[in-house]
């Protein structure tokens, strides 16, 4: 889902160091939509879920587990406003190792704007949210938000960048998805790396099984899947 810059969280960032050293079903006939984004997407936040997935980097198989869940309301460290939150878990596992990165989501319980996120003693500030439609035909996307990416959680932390994050739906091996899609650039404003986090949607919104995820920052890239 909102896996931020700086690029990457360190579940990731390791697996694509293990990459670099070397170290699909029948889902029906899917439907004409419109397709709820806006509620898929608040369903990801107050509702959360767990897709594992797979796939191989040089060879090397792993696996990979998103989970996200709602966890107790509190400030955004860098701001003190008051928010929901939403604690992402993302593990990855390959030859016999396993690395774990969490992030949390801090957000506005009425509108479901997004006020920041923080990693591991990282903080990015949102800096522009833009509605989602409540629906959008199949191949429909646009911007959720802007995010300055901070080497640390306070008013006067360094920024190392910036990433947009916007959604799309998408259609895949007859699934429909509704993806989170991460562009990350420096602070000379040059491409960082880039992700896409998708999962199964129904037209009402519903979050379904599937999902697949894909990455690509310091010429590699990576993706996983499970149709």
């Amino acid at each position: 889902m909102a896996l931020r810059a700086p690029w990457i969280l360190p579940a990731l960032a390791w697996l694509l160091l293990a990459a670099a050293c070397g170290g699909g079903g029948d889902a029906g006939t899917p439907s004409a939509g419109p397709y709820a984004a806006d509620d898929g997407l608040r369903r990801l936040l107050v509702t959360g879920g767990r897709w594992d997935l797979s796939g191989s980097a040089a060879g090397q198989p792993f696996t990979m587990t998103i989970a996200l869940a709602p966890t107790a309301s509190g400030p955004f460290p860098v701001t003190g406003i008051p928010a929901a939150r939403s604690l992402q878990t993302v593990s990855v596992t390959t030859g016999g190792q396993t690395s774990t990165s969490t992030e949390t989501i801090y957000y506005a319980p009425q509108t479901n704007a997004v006020i920041g996120l923080e990693a591991d003693g990282t903080c990015s500030v949102a800096t522009s949210n833009t509605p989602v439609p409540a629906t959008a035909p199949m191949g429909a996307g646009g911007p959720i938000f802007a995010e300055t990416d901070l080497d640390g959680c306070l008013a006067g932390s360094n920024s190392l960048g910036t990433t947009a994050n916007t959604w799309s739906l998408e259609m895949d091996s007859g699934v429909s998805l509704l993806c989170w899609n991460m562009a990350a650039k420096d602070p000379a404003g040059a491409p960082a790396g880039n992700a896409s986090t998708c999962f199964e949607i129904a037209v009402d919104g519903t979050l379904g099984a599937r999902a697949r995820f894909t990455v690509a920052a310091g010429g590699l890239s990576l993706s996983a899947r499970n149709f």
